[in-house]
């Protein structure tokens, strides 16, 4: 949908449009259009930035104040989300 992510196009076209259907004031089309831009540019620089930050919000960060090994294996994070850095 022009260029951007078919969810967050739609989801941005209906906050705009109810926003400025209620507030009577053209001056939300103007944000909508600025983020319509935003997730244009951010689709075109990585076309899978969506699907990976919902796989990376499904493994969130545990932090154990000791380190166990009974725990380690089942909150390890998936390959690639920087599983071996020391944070």
């Amino acid at each position: 949908m022009g260029g951007a992510d078919r969810g967050l196009a739609i989801f941005n076209g209906t906050l705009t449009a109810l926003l400025c259907y209620t507030s009577w004031s053209p001056s939300f089309l103007v944000v909508g259009v600025l983020v319509h831009i935003f997730l244009r540019w951010k689709s075109s620089t990585d076309p899978w930035w969506r699907i990976v930050m919902l796989v990376y919000n499904r493994y969130p960060d545990v932090y154990e104040p000791v380190p166990n090994a009974k725990f380690s294996a089942r909150f390890k994070r998936p390959y690639g989300f920087d599983q071996d850095l020391s944070c």
